[in-house]
């Protein structure tokens, strides 16, 4: 695994899934952090470009090209493993879903929700709940960044966060005014005029894409990401993405043993064919990509998003899909002894996706959870 810095050489922008066309009243949004497609698109063209030429990647002539980036009918090994927003040389995960965000003085902190089973009617089924006693002011969970080591702190111990940061600490919008050009006269287009709000990093800010095992960046040293393709430098180092260490893996290792209890928490967004559920669900029961099947017992879901985008080889808009936000937490029971050492063996991340995996799409954290005793 290689890690690759990219950081704008100006302002830039990235595109949601609406269809965008200049005009008088057109108000372009910007969104951020970008889709792990437009990453791994990225990183793939660029890599195409460097080596060889897009002409030779539609033929599959360059083998080597062939060999990590595909044709455009088909993949090559090129996996996108995560991308992450980082601060310089501190990583920030985003905030899980269940903790509750509410305002202290003139700070946010974030109380991690209790799972507890409440056996008083209701109209689900399920006797799960994810609860809380708290009463102040709440503010929404999404959006929120945590430093990597007080993220892992704060979840194995069950604790709460006191050092959130909102997107607006290492991003700052600059609005820009535009007027469509005609491209064969050269000429301004008259009730054509459009605004859109372009980003810029603050500080030392920057995205860290993971990647899997090849193929070598050293030499592709620009990429060009998102709307107008701004240029983006790239930098590679050594390193693989791996929060737990050795410790921290067989206390929750122990944990999980003890309780048959573990809970999932969503780094990038993932593509669930059924909205807010997987495909592979039967039920209750959910099976992974490595062959585990778990119970489904509670979740804190952001609302479902809806991305698409353009596919260049067909010169035609990509069918939209659903996808649940980053920072999503589902908890499962183990019920079998054989699904054990399978959840056990995808603590330092599995991609729990129905689509997009080699993209970075649904890269999931394990770690252990507990039932709360506390009368809520």
């Amino acid at each position: 695994m290689a890690k690759l810095v990219l950081t704008p050489t100006d302002t830039f922008f990235f595109k949601n899934h609406h269809v965008t066309q200049a005009g008088e009243t057109t108000v372009m949004e910007s969104m951020f952090p970008p889709r792990p497609n437009t990453i791994y698109g990225a990183l793939r063209a660029a890599y195409i470009y460097a080596h060889s030429s897009f002409e030779a990647f539609e033929s599959g002539e360059d083998e080597c090209v062939r060999k990590w980036m595909g044709t455009p009918d088909e993949r090559g090994d090129f996996r996108l493993h995560y991308c992450a927003l980082a601060d310089g040389e501190t990583m920030f995960l985003p905030l899980p879903l269940d903790y509750q965000v509410v305002e202290e003085g003139e700070s946010l902190t974030a109380y991690p929700l209790q799972l507890v089973q409440d056996r008083k009617p209701s109209s689900s089924p399920n006797i799960w709940r994810l609860a809380s006693s708290r009463r102040e002011k709440t503010k929404s969970a999404q959006h929120r960044y945590v430093s990597a080591e007080e993220w892992k702190r704060a979840l194995l111990a069950g604790q709460p966060i006191h050092s959130l940061r909102s997107l607006s600490t290492f991003v700052v919008q600059e609005e820009k005014v535009g007027i469509q050009l005609d491209i064969v006269k050269r000429t301004a287009r008259e009730s054509f005029l459009y605004r859109v709000a372009k980003q810029r990093f603050l500080g030392e800010a920057s995205l860290v894409a993971y990647i899997g095992d090849g193929p070598d960046f050293s030499h592709v040293k620009w990429a060009r990401i998102g709307g107008e393709n701004r240029p983006w430098s790239i930098h590679q180092e050594s390193g693989e993405f791996r929060l737990w260490n050795s410790d921290e893996k067989k206390r929750i290792e122990q944990d999980i043993q003890r309780t048959r209890l573990a809970k999932i928490v969503f780094l990038s967004p993932a593509i669930f064919s059924n909205g807010s559920r997987p495909g592979s669900m039967d039920g209750n029961r959910w099976t992974w990509p490595n062959g585990a099947t778990v119970t489904w017992i509670a979740a804190a879901i952001g609302r479902p998003e809806l991305y698409g985008g353009w596919d260049i080889v067909r010169h035609r808009p990509k069918p939209r899909k659903w996808m649940v936000p980053a920072g999503s937490v589902i908890y499962v029971k183990i019920e079998r002894d054989n699904d054990l050492p399978l959840v056990l063996s995808a603590l330092d991340g599995i991609h729990l996706t129905d689509e997009g995996a080699e993209e970075g799409f649904g890269l999931a954290i394990i770690t252990s959870a507990n039932e709360s005793e506390e009368e809520l």
